[in-house]
């Protein structure tokens, strides 16, 4: 078991025809396209949330889907800042005291994508 999770740079070095097993591939980004170039790669097992694959890449019993990450849940992770009222938002509370908002309440969620 290998783990390059958002280490897109740092990838395994990998030729045509390879079968990668176990491998924890996922990217910090939806549609990170990862091993452009090399052909009939093999992945079992594997966790490849945020990646595009070759087109002929086979996949057997992975974990494939995109998810857009919100900065505000994962601050340390390097994604760009957003402002607080982000795409994320999915519910708002105000505290309002005497007719005055005191404060505003965010409630956030990553988003699977395309």
């Amino acid at each position: 078991m290998q783990n390059y999770c958002y280490k897109k740079g740092v990838l395994p070095s990998v030729s045509n025809g390879a079968v990668l097993d176990r491998y924890n591939l996922e990217q910090l980004n939806p549609h990170t396209k990862i091993f452009e170039g090399v052909t009939g790669l093999v992945f079992r097992n594997c966790r490849l949330i945020n990646c595009d694959l070759p087109a002929d890449a086979v996949k057997e019993s992975c974990t494939n889907y995109h998810v857009e990450r919100c900065y505000h849940l994962h601050p340390d992770d390097g994604l760009t800042p957003e402002v607080d009222n982000c795409p994320h938002v999915v519910e708002v509370d105000t505290i309002t005291i005497d007719g005055q908002v005191v404060d505003t309440v965010y409630h956030r969620q990553d988003k699977v994508v395309a």
